[in-house]
C-alpha cells in the first residue's frame, strides 16, 4: 500500500505544464478544453517560442503591453482570424492568469486584461454585381495585375477564404469528368476538405500566368504567390478606385458574400461548406431556377441586363412574385413611389 502511495506522490511534479493541464481538465466542456489548450500553444510559441511542456514559472511574467502586441500580431496574421476568435484566444490567456495567480504564481491576472475587439461577425460587407465587373479593368495595370485579377476571380468563383486560396496548388485543380468543368480543392476552415467546380474558361485563364516571366521563378507548385500585405493593399486600391466607403466594410472576405445572390440556403450551404443552413442563412441568397449547376459556374455565366428586355409583361410580373417576400415588398414600395411622382 505504501508503494502504490509512493508512486501516486511521484506523479505530482509541480511543474508549470502539469498546473497547466489542471486548469484545462477543470472544464465541463471537452470541447472548451480543447479550444483553450490550442490557444495557449499559440500564445506561448508566439510569446517564448516554446511548447507549453518546457514551460517555467519565469516564462510566465508578462505585461500588458505583451497582449497588446499579441492581439495586434493576430490582427494580422494571414489566417485572416475575425475579432471574435481574437477574444477568444485572448480570454483563454486571461483565464489562465487568473488560474495563476489564485495558486500563488508570481503573475498578476490584471495585466492580461485588454479591452474586446468589436463583434465583428458581420464585418464583410457585399459588392453589388456592377463592382464586380470593373474589378479586373482596375487590377490589370497594377504590378502582379494578372495574378491579382485571377486571385480575385477565384475567390468570387469558389467563395475560399484568403487562406485556403493562397494554399491552391496546381494539383488541387482536376479535370470533373462528370461536369466537363474543372474541381478545385482545399482544405477550409476546422479541416474540413471542400471541392467546388470552376469554368473551363476560368481555368484556361489561370494557366496564362504560368507565361509570365516573374512566374518561372516560382518553383513551389503554388496557384497564387501574393502576400497579405499585397493583398490588403490591393483592397485599398480597389476601394479608391471605385469610391467605396469605410463604412460598408468591403475586405477581401466580401468576395465570398458574392455567391449569396446565386443560390438558395441549401445550395449555400453546400458551396460555403457551412456545417448547417442556420450557419449559411446570414449569406442569403435569391432562389434561381438554374439548380443543375454548381453556384461556382452560376457566377461565371454572364447574362446581360437586356434580358428583362424580352419578358413580356406577364412574364416579368410572374417573375417578379417568385422573389423572396421581402424583395416583392421592396419592389412594391418603389414601384409606388415611381407612379407617384409621374
Amino acid at each position: 500500500m505504501e508503494a502504490v502511495v509512493n508512486n501516486v506522490v511521484g506523479f505530482h511534479t509541480g511543474t508549470v505544464y502539469e498546473d497547466i493541464n489542471t486548469f484545462l481538465n477543470s472544464f465541463d466542456s471537452i470541447n472548451t478544453s480543447k479550444g483553450y489548450e490550442y490557444n495557449l500553444r499559440t500564445f506561448y510559441m508566439w510569446f517564448k517560442g516554446k511548447p507549453v511542456e518546457t514551460l517555467n514559472s519565469d516564462d510566465l511574467h508578462i505585461r500588458n503591453a505583451d497582449m497588446l502586441k499579441y492581439r495586434k500580431y493576430l490582427e494580422s496574421h494571414e489566417a485572416d482570424y475575425s475579432n471574435g476568435t481574437i477574444n477568444r484566444m485572448i480570454a483563454a490567456i486571461q483565464s489562465l492568469y487568473v488560474f495563476l495567480e489564485t495558486n500563488d504564481y508570481d503573475v498578476k491576472s490584471a495585466v492580461t486584461k485588454i479591452k474586446k475587439l468589436s463583434d465583428d461577425s458581420e464585418r464583410s460587407g457585399f459588392f453589388h454585381a456592377s463592382e464586380i465587373e470593373q474589378i479586373p479593368s482596375i487590377l490589370m495595370g497594377t504590378v502582379k495585375g494578372f495574378e491579382k485579377t485571377m486571385l480575385v476571380k477565384m475567390a468570387w468563383t469558389t467563395s475560399f477564404r484568403k487562406t485556403s486560396l493562397l494554399s491552391i496548388e496546381w494539383d488541387d485543380i482536376v479535370s470533373n469528368e462528370d461536369t466537363g468543368n474543372y474541381k478545385v480543392t482545399t482544405i477550409g476552415k476546422g479541416g474540413k476538405k471542400h471541392s467546388v467546380d470552376i469554368p473551363v474558361e476560368l481555368y484556361e485563364e489561370l494557366l496564362h500566368m504560368k507565361e509570365i516571366d516573374y512566374y518561372a521563378k516560382y518553383q513551389d507548385n503554388k496557384v497564387f504567390h501574393l502576400s497579405t500585405t499585397t493583398i490588403q493593399a490591393m483592397m485599398d486600391y480597389i476601394k479608391a478606385k471605385l469610391n467605396i466607403s469605410d463604412v460598408r466594410n468591403i475586405v477581401f472576405h466580401s468576395f465570398r458574400n458574392f455567391a449569396s445572390m446565386f443560390g438558395t440556403l441549401e445550395e449555400l450551404k453546400k458551396h460555403y461548406n457551412h456545417s448547417s443552413i442556420g450557419v449559411a442563412n446570414k449569406y442569403y441568397g435569391r432562389d434561381e431556377k438554374n439548380k443543375s449547376s454548381d453556384i461556382g459556374l452560376r457566377i461565371s455565366d454572364k447574362i446581360e441586363d437586356s434580358i428583362f428586355e424580352e419578358l413580356s409583361k406577364d412574364q416579368l410580373i410572374a417573375l417578379i412574385r417568385l422573389q423572396h417576400e421581402g424583395s416583392v415588398f421592396q419592389m412594391k414600395r418603389d414601384a409606388k413611389t415611381m407612379i407617384s411622382s409621374v
